[in-house]
């Protein structure tokens, strides 16, 4: 069986994620595993356009790595933050999470429900 290797860069795949404010689109994702268990971890890309894309608490834990791009980055009701290339961000179960993607923006990340 071949080791399944994936570029995170590789636009193939994708379908359409969450628009960013005020448009009605701006956002893909690309699942690279998903958990066949009852967890349901995912660990997937998601790539934006500039904008604003906000998303409520939710009952998950998510934790992202910056690849591509600048955003600020608000959890709950923190005070932004810059995050780019190389930024690790751990959103907690239950916290609200907003990205004012600055530039085109490219994360991995791994989504954890907790339900």
């Amino acid at each position: 069986m071949p080791v399944p290797i994936y570029d995170i860069f590789d636009d193939i795949d994708l379908t359409p994620g969450l628009p960013a404010q005020g448009r009605d689109s701006g956002s893909w994702r690309r699942p690279i595993w998903e958990d066949d268990g009852d967890g349901g971890t995912i660990v997937a890309v998601w790539k934006a356009e500039p904008g604003v894309y906000s998303y409520p608490a939710r009952p998950l834990e998510e934790t992202f790595v910056v690849l591509e791009g600048e955003a600020l980055c608000t959890l709950g009701d923190a005070e932004p933050v810059r995050i780019r290339p190389g930024s690790i961000v751990r959103v907690p179960l239950g916290s609200s999470v907003s990205l004012e993607v600055l530039s085109p923006f490219r994360k991995l990340a791994t989504v954890v429900p907790k339900i």
